[in-house]
């Protein structure tokens, strides 16, 4: 509610004429019990009377809450008559002990009345609104009611009824305290119905009133701001759209929404509409709604309330204005967010916004205007503010630290900020003190946010002040899950699919609240296609520095990432491969972050870790080969003893051959060997030999290869059946090695002797293996017709298990069989439907291989 104009205007002629009448009541009272207290030379006595007698005087001060004055007014004179009238003239040791303990507690009871008053007391002297009165009137309410449960307690009124004779000798006295008790009746009604219900919400009572610590309210300077060109023009197009347009700034912290508002109100459009009626209201100043209201008449040059209604004053002013007048409320969220006091501050602002010549912007944090039913926002609605593009925010940190430019390593060390403009600029004030790009990218990643923290600092000038506003709104703070789906969501660098929320937290059942919660603060946001939760890099470095996720939910969410690695599921030759793979193409950021994560926790389950890091690893050597992951893994296997370090140890080796990182591979394949034979795996140990057989055939050391291969075979076969499978793979890679050797008829009889071992052993996909690299064979022999048929049987054997990889390898092998036999119209329509195959699972190479077929396929003048 606002302030009801038309009450408070009639009360104040009663006010001021009954509260003259209790300060004369008041100033008879204090003059003779001044007097009485003179009559006693008992100290603890004296102390009661003093204490009681300050109230009066410190009440007798306060222009405002009368009522209240004079029922605290009753309570002090009352007491006083009773104490010093019944002891005047005795002397300290005709005191019972019990009378001198009461004493002393009541003095305690007083002082801590005074401590109040005095607040209250100086509230009043520097700020005279009606909006104080409930709020000062509850805490004199306060005082009133300690001391009189101070008199109850200690029965000071029975314990010295026998003195109350003397009160005979007080008539003088009497008759003060008669006029302050009918003066106290008659207010009564009066300031009930001269004040308004605006409940002020300040909690922190014994804070000095922040009226006399309001900040300039001049226009700030036009702001150099970078990569808004675009926003800025939209919003002036809007604001120019129709008459006392409402406009929101919407916003994470740190985005620069006050330069951009700034911009907005400095544009030359703007000057020549509004002139010297632009009004700059610094919000964040405004923690509580008069200071609200006082900082918006102060923005408008008003003098100094005449008549207690600030409100008022203001509507008044802007209707009778003929000028039109444009306010920015900066950092709206500070009054919007006071507790209890959302439709208080919506009432003022829609009063304020009710005469047609004003026009105002708010900015605020979060993605969506206050919805205040009474607020009509010019439409369209700004989009909320985002981060820069890389050039703006190059440009915005060169504007700094022009010592900058050209450093290669810049343009990684914004992207890491996500291109925030705070984190930019606090980032760029570092690198013109004389840190380089390398030193400052390596501090964040330590660091993070404290970096850019300042002791002392505000939301302008340090990024962990302006996140952390964002964090205790009141939004956030009344939701006990929002922090913590936010601590959940730290840990996904990439965002989090909203279908997977569900089984990434599972504790928190009200997550679909929290994220709303989340959104509506601007901590996160939606990606471009709304199927992921995003948070920007600044935000999730302070959660992971100030929030981190507890042990209990951090498992629930690796778990949720284990599962989509399940064991022996992770290659191309398992029917549900294709489904893994395309899940885990979207979760590959968020499965590495969180497998790093689980290596280095030592308070984790290890070998959970472990076993997910090999499966994952396993999937990325048949889809994008990278070691980061499994190098981790055998460093940690190694610390533990884990008993998969041998299979750890085997898949690293494969990746670095698949990236031609052969010394390392063959160092890796050996400790694989000696790692395995070590726990009794011989096996595991002789099958070292294919992978070392392979390596040596990629440095074209054949008969070297083949002496590992034959070694390796030999000792598998003596194994007997639990090494078959593994002696059939040796045999394969020697068809390979004469393969590459060219010699075609060696190859065919390696390809088919170890496809009907496989077959032996019901072994499809090595058969099928066996039986495509048989038809590259034979075409490359070329037995055309018996190459096309092995392909064909096999690329539907592939096709029916759903391993596309190995499908694609068989039509790219039947485009060059169909190319050697110069059919060149099938070749063509070969290599074009392989290509989009290596093209979704991204094989690069592959890709480029057949697109060059394909290109030169097309130059043919004519394609049989």
């Amino acid at each position: 509610m606002v302030l009801p104009h038309s009450k408070v205007s009639r009360s104040s002629s009663s006010l001021a004429s009954t509260g003259t009448a209790i300060l004369g009541g008041a100033q008879v009272s204090l003059t003779l019990l001044e007097k009485a207290m003179d009559g006693t030379n008992i100290p603890f006595v004296k102390g009661v009377a003093g204490a009681a007698l300050e109230v009066i005087k410190i009440v007798k001060a306060i222009q405002t809450n009368r009522e209240e004055c004079n029922n605290l007014v009753e309570r002090c004179t009352s007491l006083l008559v009773v104490i010093l009238g019944s002891l005047a003239g005795k002397t300290e040791d005709a005191i019972p002990d019990y009378l001198r303990r009461g004493m002393e507690r009541l003095t305690t009871n007083f002082n801590e009345v005074l401590d109040e008053l005095r607040i209250i007391d100086k509230r009043a002297q520097k700020w005279r609104a009606l909006v104080y009165y409930l709020d000062n009137g509850e805490k004199l309410k306060d005082c009133s009611a300690k001391l009189h449960w101070a008199m109850e307690e200690f029965q000071v009124t029975s314990k010295v009824s026998s003195c109350l004779k003397d009160l005979e000798r007080h008539e003088e006295l009497r008759e003060g305290q008669k006029k302050i008790l009918e003066s106290t009746q008659e207010l009564q009604n009066e300031v009930r119905d001269g004040l308004v219900e605006v409940r002020e919400a300040i909690k922190q009572q014994n804070a000095p009133n922040p009226l006399p610590s309001i900040l300039s309210t001049v226009m700030p300077p036009d702001p150099k701001i970078f990569g808004r060109e675009e926003f800025i023009g939209m919003a002036i197009k809007l604001l120019f759209s129709v008459t006392g347009a409402k406009i929101a700034i919407l916003g994470p912290g740190g985005m620069g929404k006050t330069s951009v508002a700034l911009k907005i109100i400095h544009a030359t459009l703007v000057v020549e509409q509004f002139g010297e009626n632009r009004c700059w209201v610094p919000c964040e100043q405004a923690t509580s709604v008069p200071l609200f209201v006082e900082l918006v008449a102060k923005s408008l040059n008003l003098p100094p309330s005449s008549s207690g209604d600030r409100l008022a004053e203001i509507i008044a002013f802007l209707k009778s204005s003929k000028a039109l007048h444009i306010l920015l409320f900066d950092n709206f969220e500070t009054p919007w967010d006071i507790e209890g006091q959302q439709s208080n501050v919506a009432d003022v602002l829609t009063a304020i916004g009710s005469s047609p010549s004003v026009s105002f912007i708010i900015t605020m944090r979060g993605n969506q205007p206050p919805s205040f039913h009474t607020i009509d926002w010019t439409e369209p609605t700004l989009p909320s503010l985002s981060q820069l593009d890389m050039d703006a925010a190059e440009e915005a940190f060169l504007k700094i630290s022009p010592r900058a430019k050209g450093d290669p390593e810049l343009r990684g060390l914004l992207q890491t900020l996500d291109c925030v403009p705070l984190a930019i600029t606090l980032m760029a004030k570092l690198s013109r003190a004389g840190e380089t790009i390398l030193e400052l990218l390596d501090q964040w990643k330590s660091e993070r946010t404290r970096l850019l923290d300042q002791p002392g600092g505000d939301r302008r000038n340090s990024i962990e002040v302006s996140i952390k506003l964002s964090l205790d709104s009141r939004s956030v703070k009344g939701n006990p899950d929002a922090i913590r789906l936010l601590s959940v969501l730290a840990m996904l660098t990439a965002g989090a699919a909203l279908v997977r929320l569900p089984e990434m937290c599972p504790s928190i059942p009200g997550w679909k609240a929290a994220l709303r919660v989340l959104r509506g603060a601007a901590l996160v946001y939606d990606s471009a296609d709304k199927s992921r939760i995003q948070m920007l890099s600044p935000i999730q470095s302070y959660v992971l520095l100030h929030h981190p996720l507890g042990q209990e939910p951090l498992k629930e969410l690796r778990a949720s990432y284990y599962q989509l690695v399940p064991e022996g599921k992770t290659e191309p030759k398992h029917p549900e491969f294709k489904n893994i793979a395309k899940e885990l193409a979207k979760e590959e950021t968020n499965m590495e972050a969180i497998l790093m994560n689980a290596l280095h926790d030592s308070k984790g389950d290890t070998e959970e870790a472990l076993n997910a890091s090999l499966f994952y690893s396993i999937y990325l050597y048949y889809q994008q080969p990278r070691t980061a992951i499994i190098a981790k893994a055998v460093q940690i296997a190694k610390a533990t003893g884990s008993p998969i370090l041998a299979k750890c140890l085997l898949w690293h080796a494969g990746i670095l051959e698949l990236q031609s990182r052969l010394d390392e591979a063959e160092l890796l394949y050996e400790e694989t060997k000696a790692e395995s034979t070590k726990i009794g795996d011989l096996a595991q140990a002789a099958h070292c030999n294919k992978y070392l057989g392979a390596l040596l055939r990629a440095r074209g050391q054949y008969e070297k290869a083949h002496t590992v291969l034959q070694e390796g075979r030999s000792t598998l076969l003596a194994l007997g059946d639990v090494a078959l499978g593994r002696a059939a793979w040796c045999l394969w890679d020697i068809g390979q090695t004469f393969f590459t050797q060219r010699k075609y008829k060696s190859a065919c009889s390696s390809y088919e002797q170890a496809r009907s071992e496989f077959i032996g052993l019901n072994h499809r996909f090595g058969s099928l293996r066996c039986l495509t690299s048989l038809g590259a064979a034979l075409g490359y022999s070329g037995d055309f017709d018996a190459a096309e048929s092995a392909l064909e049987e096999a690329r539907l054997g592939f096709a029916e298990s759903g391993d596309l990889y190995s499908v694609a390898w068989c039509l790219r092998y039947l485009g060059d069989t169909f190319l050697r036999a110069g059919k060149n119209s099938l070749s063509l329509a070969k290599y074009e439907e392989c290509l989009p195959l290596f093209s979704q699972m991204g094989y690069e190479n592959d890709v480029a291989y057949c697109k060059t077929k394909i290109d030169y396929l097309r130059t043919l003048p004519i394609i049989q």
